[in-house]
Parts: C-alpha cells; structure tokens; sequence
C-alpha cells in the first residue's frame, strides 16, 4: 500500500511539472518553485503563463514578471496578469487587488496601473488608505502617491472592449468560439455602461458637493471660533487694562 502511495505520489508530481512546462517557457527562482508552494519569482518568456488547478485559474502575459507570495497572493511586477478564477490578490506597486470570486485584469503600464473588473466583487486598495469598488465592466488606473501623501488616480469609467479584446484573447486557452461566446456574455451582463457611468459619475459629483458643503461649513466653524477666541481675549485685555 505504501509503495502504491509512493507511485501514485510521483505520477501526480510528474503530471504538474509536464503541464507547467507545457503551459509556458518561464525563468523560475528558486528554480523549479512553481512545484512547491513556497515563495517564487517567475519570468515568462514566450508564450503565455498559465498556473490552473481546481479552485484557482491564474494567467500573465508573455515578458511579464511575476511573484507568487503565498497560494492565494501574487505581485505584479512588469505586464499584466489575468485572475480568471479564485480568491486571489494581486499586488503592484501602487494598489493592492482583492477579490472573493470573479475575473479582472491589472496591467503595468510604466508609472501606472490599470485595473480592469469583467465580473469580480473587486476591492482596490491604494497607498494612502484609499479602498475603491470597481464595478463589473469598468476600469480606472492608479499611480504613484503626490507630495501631500494622496494617491493619484484616475476616473472610473467603462472598460474599453476595442483595446481589451487583443489582449484577453491573447491570454484565452479555450476555443475561438468560446471566446466569442464570453464576449458576447459580457455584453449582455454588463448592459448599458453609458447609462451605468452617468449614475456612477452622478453619484460622484454629489459626494463632492457634499464633501465641499461640510468643508466650507468646517471653515466657517473655524473662522466663527478663531474670531469668538479674539473676542474674549480682547476683553480679558480690556478688563486687565482699564477696570483695575
């Protein structure tokens, strides 16, 4: 019985390693780590990466360079990588990405990242604290933080299926149908975008104006208590000064 464990055990290890191999042409340190579950950096070279079990599905494009952190987290470090299935985060330079389940994309760009969500519950985390939610069918980029300590980012808005679509398909392990099928499937779920961006934008500009309301009222306040504070200290003067 042993002995058949032993066997079983190393057609299974076996198994992986063949279908890593297959999967992509990567440069591994420590070599080999993709097997083992400890930490691993991983350059793509070619074709694309493609690390696929039964709970997750994980895919980088090829130049990209990559760290697994632990089972459940990587970092993007060049090009772009593609969550297709699993509870996974992926962290960059300048935001961290969370998502239970669902499929998104974060792509390198050279002083930004762009964060695009097809159907995730997707939490983007940036430098300063900030906590965006993404909504299915929308993209927005983040990059590096200002001289105030705030992360520059830019506006939500739809993801830009012309600009996409290459690169999606690029990274697509299924047939070409299949992938028409997805693309299709997008469309229908995600709906009207248009009318979607004007409640987001709308609700933006109302947070705004709230924002603005209770920091001119904060203002208001100040200058109210900084003008009572001159008042008592000039009759406290007064009083010192002349009712002796």
């Amino acid at each position: 019985m042993k002995k058949f464990a032993k066997v079983l055990l190393f057609i299974l290890a076996f198994q992986l390693e063949v279908r890593v191999r297959a999967s992509t042409e990567t440069l591994q340190q420590p070599e080999a780590c993709l097997q083992g579950q400890d930490t691993c950096a991983v350059q793509v070279l070619k074709s694309g990466f493609h690390l696929t079990n039964k709970t997750q599905s994980f895919h980088a494009t090829p130049g990209a360079t990559v760290m697994r952190l632990s089972s459940s987290q990587w970092r993007l470090i060049k090009g772009a990588v593609w969550v297709e299935k699993g509870s996974l985060e992926v962290q960059s330079a300048y935001a961290d990405m969370k998502a239970k389940h669902g499929q998104y994309w974060v792509i390198s760009q050279e002083d930004r990242v762009v964060i695009r969500n097809m159907d995730a519950d997707l939490s983007v985390t940036m430098r300063d604290g900030k906590i965006v939610q993404v909504p299915e069918g929308f993209e927005f980029w983040v990059a590096g933080v200002d001289s105030e300590g705030k992360t520059d980012y830019g506006m939500i808005r739809p993801i830009d299926m012309k600009e996409h679509l290459p690169l999606w398909n690029s990274l697509y392990v299924g047939s070409k149908e299949n992938f028409k099928k997805d693309v299709e499937r997008y469309k229908i779920t995600w709906g009207d975008l248009a009318v979607k961006s004007a409640a987001i934008y709308k609700e933006i500009i109302n947070r705004k104006i709230a924002a603005d309301e209770a920091s001119q009222k904060a203002q208001e306040l100040r200058a109210k208590q900084k003008a009572e504070e001159a008042r008592r200290l000039r009759q406290i003067y007064w009083q010192r000064s002349f009712e002796r």
